[in-house]
């Protein structure tokens, strides 16, 4: 059993009740009108719809003054703006129109808790769609920003924990918001309808240590004599040598000797004989080693590598990598890899094969107002 003489407060979870306002602010002595249906959106009439637009950014303007609103911003109005939903069954004929109804108005609900101004991608002009991706579901604003004389600052999209991932589209469109010069976030509701965002960015590793056309004629000429006296250890080898090993971004020092493990130990073996050919990861290890940077098993954190930008000695490793075959396939494993990077105080990155390169998206919990 659990500790219950611990003393704390447990975090209040919104439950969002229908016919009820969240709002702190004092509701209208006159009820406000409730919106009507038209075509694929919910109209308010002004004066309201003038208030709701031009302070909240909520709706697209109508030639006569009014504002045409999402199913999601109907919700954001009535639990935040006194608004009354526009009829008793409503949010159920909406519920069985869109399964996904109660997780897009949760998710529209929080990614405005902070004061922060997202509005949905259908909403906004002609100028500013050329640069939004088609895939994008909305723009975000800082709560600092003017929504109708600045640029938004990220682009966003949004899933359920329990749906499928596909790393490779996710790239493609966090590399072309970024292109645009946007911020790609992504925000995950939970089946407990709590919100966690993330950033997410392609980025470049890249590491202070030598590579091999760095080394010195002497330092390659003593790597291959070292490599010369290997002995078998497990799927690896063992060095048995007490002098001094001139690469130390490669094996690791244990009994008076070097220790490479069996990806290593391959691709050193490729350098030496200037065998250029090699397997998909093997591939994937020899362009990281091109960075400068130092691989390390990522057992201990549930991936394919840890990943050091400097002597291991020196500093800890910024990155904890996975490679697209072995990525989570549905967004809860990936939320759970993140979170157990970020606890040791790391970055969680995916490598992805494209076109004869290799390109590292980087996924970020990320929470407005506060980093």
């Amino acid at each position: 059993m659990g500790d219950q003489s611990r003393k704390f407060t447990p975090r209040q979870r919104n439950r969002r009740p229908l016919g009820q306002s969240s709002s702190k602010n004092q509701a209208p002595a006159n009820p406000l009108p409730a919106p009507v249906k038209r075509g694929d959106y919910w109209y308010v009439a002004a004066p309201l719809s003038s208030r709701l637009y031009q302070k909240s950014g909520l709706g697209q303007t109508t030639s006569d003054g009014g504002i045409l609103l999402l199913s999601e911003e109907v919700l954001f109005c009535h639990w935040h703006r006194h608004m009354p939903l526009p009829y008793d069954s409503w949010f159920t004929e909406q519920l069985d129109l869109d399964s996904q109804h109660i997780a897009r108005a949760v998710v529209f609900d929080v990614a405005r808790s902070g004061g922060e101004l997202v509005i949905p991608s259908v909403h906004l002009k002609d100028e500013l769609t050329e640069t939004i991706h088609p895939s994008t579901w909305a723009v975000r604003w800082r709560r600092d920003q003017s929504f109708g004389k600045e640029q938004p600052e990220a682009q966003a999209r949004w899933a359920c924990t329990t749906d499928s991932v596909d790393i490779v589209e996710l790239l493609e469109w966090a590399s072309n918001v970024k292109s645009e010069g946007y911020i790609p976030e992504l925000y995950i509701v939970d089946e407990e309808m709590d919100v966690t965002m993330y950033r997410l960015d392609n980025i470049d590793m890249e590491g202070n240590q030598k590579t091999w056309n760095q080394l010195t004629e002497t330092e390659q000429d003593s790597i291959r004599q070292f490599w010369s006296q290997k002995l078998p250890w497990g799927d690896g080898w063992y060095i048995p040598s007490q002098q001094q090993w001139a690469w130390t971004a490669v094996g690791v020092e244990h009994m008076s000797g070097r220790l490479l493990r069996r990806e290593e130990g391959e691709w050193l073996a490729n350098i030496l004989s200037n065998d250029n050919q090699s397997s998909n990861v093997d591939s994937l290890f020899a362009h990281l080693m091109a960075k400068g940077l130092i691989i390390r098993p990522g057992f201990k954190f549930g991936c394919r590598w840890r990943v050091y930008d400097a002597a291991v000695e020196k500093s800890h490793a910024p990155w904890l990598v996975q490679t697209e075959s072995d990525a989570p396939s549905t967004w809860e494993g990936v939320c759970l890899s993140v979170r157990l990077a970020e606890g040791v105080h790391k970055s969680w990155v995916c490598i992805i094969a494209q076109q004869d390169d290799w390109n590292c998206l980087q996924i970020k919990r990320w929470l407005p107002g506060k980093n």
